[in-house]
């Protein structure tokens, strides 16, 4: 894509009009009239260019444009017939401009992998930014068949794409897009960016079953999974009589199409990645869906006390293959929802090791349960599984310098630290005015303690706990723990690290990114607070701010993808080639590189 940059200083200056009352001689001074506070002018940077389809360079109409900054809500626009943008009224700052149009790949400026950060534009107060160009690569797109074991097609059947990439700093699988198979089976998933991706079919499995097996119940992975709300506690649904079927059709209806992962194999490990290009059609994908025995898995949720839950949702995901027991595996799953007597069905599990979760929501905080569970070949109908209340964290925040913020600007929240799945959102406590917080309804588990969101010109000092500072040691949480006088401590003293990236002949650099990591090894984990990049703007001047005090090193790099910062091997190979920085609290650091372009 192109990245010429025209730039022309602002050639108005506002001015200044000043004015003074007359006062008669021998009379008193007036009283001071109360006026209006004179508005601040409006902000007057602006940023122009065009987008341009990448394959055949003609205009794009109607894409949309947008620039971001740091506490700056954004501002978007659509390109004209001829692909041309304007974006008026920015104040001055690091702004991220992003284009996208449907049917064409998202992209930031200066972007040159998918997933990966483009190259900020720094505009001063008033200051035209032009040349501002986007090509746009279509989208690529995955398309084929899905039959049944007999090779018929198979209609109605979700297909879904999804890539390995870094959420959070770990690696997983994240879905990208999806299609439903059509009357003869076939499906269209567009809009994809290149890379690697692993396909995966759920039919929309019927359990037209004996009694004992949910009679005309459906069940469908991920979605309903299991049986209608109003299910009783002895399986069946009400009002529906039970089918007439003889023993050899018991068989059959006991087979259910399982989750299948292209060439047509049952798990994530057996499956053959699909690599994709630029613009790039693979349209021969087809592969039949696995016929396995089946399971209903169903019981129920119940109280501490006893009495049973009235509300709520239960999941299955099955268990990520070498991971720690209880971690689940991305991708599908089952769901079921719990009934008003406390019960659950999810019908159409098949065999596998799986991570079962409940969450009932007719408290408030809500109640939790996991454990393992192994599903074999034979239905499992009278699991009983008690859920407990989640841990309670209690405390206050502090503010170590002047003009702090007012505290209730501040969020609370614990982030599980092992990245598993979990049933709802992440619990978030608010800060009153007198800097309290009661976070209510932490699962059990290994979690952080964090500050939702930001602070601008605040940063996280420490989070002490039981008189130690535990910001960088994950606590494990217990059902029901009260953890009280927590406190965390911001600053307005960070750390910056700021330099240029150019060439030996003092070109700007903008292909490249900064990263920052510590001396400290055991620091090098996913989310670490220690990690940190930027990407130099088209000056190539960079800036790495809220870094926690101690010893740094900082290399250029040109990673594969965004987020592979977070992997120890990654940053091992960086070492050799960093300078190193020490950075004390509020110390402000300069470092420039001077690389060779080929």
């Amino acid at each position: 894509m192109g990245r010429r940059i025209l730039t022309a200083a602002a050639a108005s200056a506002a001015l200044a009009v000043a004015s003074a009352q007359s006062q008669l001689p021998g009379q008193a001074p007036a009283a001071p009239r109360d006026t209006p506070a004179q508005a601040a002018p409006a902000p007057t940077g602006r940023i122009t260019g065009r987008v341009l389809a990448a394959d055949t360079g003609r205009p794009l109409r109607r894409a949309r444009v947008f620039a971001s900054a740091a506490q700056f809500e954004g501002r978007g626009t659509l390109t004209d017939d001829n692909g041309v943008f304007a974006l008026s009224e920015l104040p001055a700052g690091r702004f991220t401009v992003t284009a996208s149009k449907v049917g064409y790949l998202t992209l930031s400026f200066g972007q040159r992998r998918p997933l990966q950060a483009g190259t900020p534009l720094q505009l001063s107060d008033g200051e035209q930014l032009t040349g501002v160009e986007f090509r746009l690569p279509r989208g690529s797109v995955i398309a084929g068949r899905v039959f049944d074991e007999t090779g018929e097609p198979l209609p109605g059947a979700t297909v879904r794409a999804a890539r390995y990439q870094y959420a959070q700093g770990e690696r997983q699988l994240v879905a990208a897009g999806s299609a439903q198979t059509d009357d003869q089976g076939a499906f269209r998933i567009w809009g994809l960016n290149p890379g690697e991706y692993y396909v995966s079919a759920v039919a929309r499995n019927a359990a037209f079953g004996p009694p004992g097996r949910g009679g005309f119940t459906a069940g469908s992975p991920a979605r309903s999974g299991g049986g209608p709300a109003d299910r009783g506690s002895g399986g069946g649904v009400r009002g529906a009589p039970a089918p007439v079927l003889d023993s050899s059709a018991d068989e059959e209806l006991a087979k259910a199409y399982a989750p299948t992962y292209y060439p047509g194999v049952g798990s994530i490990d057996e499956a053959r990645p699909l690599a994709v290009g630029v613009g790039q059609d693979l349209l021969d994908v087809s592969f039949p869906l696995l016929l396995v025995h089946t399971a209903r898995v169903a019981g129920s949720i119940v109280n501490p006390d006893g009495s049973p839950v009235s509300s709520g949702q239960v999941s299955l995901t099955p268990e990520a293959s070498g991971a720690p027991r209880g971690r689940s595996q991305p991708g599908i799953g089952y769901a079921g929802r719990i009934n008003w007597e406390g019960r659950f069905t999810i019908d159409n599990v098949p065999p596998g090791r799986y991570v079962l979760r409940a969450r009932a929501t007719d408290s408030d905080p809500p109640l939790f349960a996991a454990q393992p569970l192994a599903v074999a070949s034979g239905d499992a109908l009278d699991l009983a599984v008690v859920v407990a209340p989640g841990a309670t964290i209690s405390g206050s925040v502090l503010f170590e310098g002047t003009d702090a913020p007012d505290p209730s600007l501040v969020r609370v929240t614990a982030p599980p630290a092992d990245g598993g799945a979990s049933l709802g959102p992440t619990p978030t406590a608010r800060v009153d005015r007198d800097g309290r917080f009661t976070l209510e309804g932490v699962p059990a588990g290994s979690h952080w303690i964090r500050m939702g969101g930001s602070l601008r010109g605040w940063s996280l000092k420490s989070v002490l706990a039981d008189g130690r500072d535990v910001i960088d040691t994950p606590l494990d949480l217990r059902s029901g723990q009260q953890l009280a006088n927590v406190a965390l401590v911001f600053t307005s003293r960070q750390t910056e690290i700021t330099g240029t990236v150019t060439t030996t002949e003092g070109v700007p650099v903008t292909d490249f990114t900064v990263l920052a990591f510590p001396f400290d090894p055991a620091l090098w984990r996913p989310q670490s607070r220690h990690i940190a990049t930027a990407r130099p703007d088209q000056t190539g001047r960079f800036q790495i701010r809220g870094l926690p005090p101690g010893a740094y090193y900082v290399a250029v790099v040109d990673p594969l993808e965004q987020g592979e910062w977070f992997e120890p091997a990654f940053l091992d190979q960086q070492r050799g080639s960093a300078a190193t920085v020490t950075l004390g609290e509020g110390d402000v650091k300069t470092q420039d590189f001077k690389i060779a372009v080929r």
